[in-house]
């Protein structure tokens, strides 16, 4: 008797349904796998600014105070060259010199040198340089928030003092750090636990709107016309910032809180808010969907306002 061979092989349509379920699976498992990234990137980040909060206290048991935001008179430096020491930056530190601007070519090796610690792992582009100066400096994504602007203090605090020529030192404005002078625990009497030390702006020189397209042409046009200088360098003196508030495509002011424009705003590349460091020391998510009052509450160190909710 004839016997019928035995098929040991595949056929088209069973290979095709194999590679169907595979294909589905692989769908199925990419978006997990970003979402652990993105969460491990996401307390990296985090980690960045517990160090940074944990230099600023060491710094201020040294000196009997938080540094100065910047100096604006010469030698100009920013808050993160003094840091430098008390987040185990030594190095750098000892190759920057203090008797000359933070942008003198003999800081050029210093500001040049890319640091981890200030560089979010969630940002698209690492060991960024900010290309618009001549110096060209090492790029960061964390910097200090320094005062709320006065047009926000009107509408949400409406003390009388919020107009357009109120001073940038008034105190009922400024944040944790002031400008060319250090700060005391005890001038921040809105409490340690109730205001905002340093926060992220993440990506810059480069621009970013609300659905992180880099460069929109609205946001560079709303830049150009207010003459906007982006400064990227962790070491730039005027990498500081104000709270604004800005629309979507980065126009200025808007009552967008945070994560709407990364020209000189709160912003990041985590999905639903940004990271904090406050001046005790804790870090905490700042959700996208916070209330720009609040927030601006969050970044004066003697506004004396009651914070409602997150």
């Amino acid at each position: 008797m004839n016997r019928k061979s035995i098929r040991r092989a595949f056929t088209l349509i069973e290979l095709l349904v194999v590679i169907a379920i595979i294909a589905i699976l692989i769908g199925l498992l990419l978006p997990a796998v970003q979402k652990v990234r993105e969460a491990a990137a996401r307390i990296r980040c985090q980690n960045n600014l517990k160090q940074m909060g944990l230099g600023m206290m060491n710094y201020e048991s040294a000196y009997g105070g938080f540094p100065p935001s910047r100096t604006t008179v010469t030698p100009q430096h920013s808050w993160s060259v003094a840091l430098l020491p008390f987040i185990e930056q030594t190095n750098s530190f000892n190759l920057y010199d203090y008797a000359v601007d933070w942008n003198n070519p003999k800081n050029y090796p210093a500001i040049q040198t890319q640091l981890k610690l200030f560089n979010c792992p969630s940002v698209r582009k690492q060991n960024r340089f900010d290309t618009t100066i001549s110096s060209q400096p090492a790029c960061g994504d964390y910097n200090v928030i320094s005062q709320i602007h006065w047009f926000v203090g009107a509408n949400c605090i409406g003390n009388p003092v919020f107009k357009s020529t109120m001073p940038d030192t008034e105190p009922i404005a400024v944040g944790a750090l002031q400008k060319d002078g250090i700060t005391k625990i005890a001038m921040i009497t809105d409490g340690t636990s109730n205001t905002i030390m340093v926060t992220e702006d993440g990506g810059r020189p480069e621009y970013y709107d609300k659905l992180r397209q880099e460069n929109p042409p609205a946001m560079v046009a709303a830049a150009a016309k207010a003459a906007s200088k982006r400064e990227g360098g962790w070491a730039d003196p005027g990498g500081a910032f104000s709270l604004d508030g800005s629309n979507p495509d980065g126009t200025h002011p808007g009552g967008c809180s945070l994560n709407c424009s990364n020209d000189s705003e709160i912003y990041s590349f985590h999905f639903g808010g940004a990271n904090a460091v406050y001046v005790d020391g804790s870090v905490r998510f700042l959700r996208s969907s916070m209330d720009l009052c609040t927030l601006a509450k969050l970044v004066t160190r003697a506004g004396g306002e009651v914070i409602d909710g997150d």
